[in-house]
């Protein structure tokens, strides 16, 4: 787990996993509400590309989540599928990442 914070208190986490392929994957990345739109995620973002031990790295969204959606592709990450079924009327989102690889300096 990587956490965003500042002098007075955390202001976000996102969580890095290995169980997706494989593939490094964020399970989870939250930001305090008042501390949305500030750059929190995308620092998250950067910092879980950074420490990802793997080649490729995943995460995915509801359809319904916009903000998400809206960092991911602000963030430089790739649409990599769609998946139904897991939310009722509400498919999944999967966005891999063009960010730093293994090897690259």
């Amino acid at each position: 787990m990587l956490v965003a914070r500042d002098a007075a208190r955390p202001l976000g986490y996102a969580v890095l996993e290995y169980g997706f392929f494989g593939q490094g994957f964020v399970t989870l990345l939250m930001a305090a509400p008042d501390a949305r739109r500030r750059g929190v995620g995308a620092r998250l973002l950067t910092a879980v590309e950074a420490a990802c031990a793997t080649e490729k790295l995943f995460t995915s969204t509801n359809a319904s989540n916009h903000p998400m959606q809206l960092l991911l592709r602000g963030a430089g990450w790739l649409p990599a599928g769609l998946l139904y079924g897991l939310d009722e009327g509400d498919p999944e989102l999967f966005y891999r990442s063009s960010g730093p690889k293994l090897g690259d300096a």
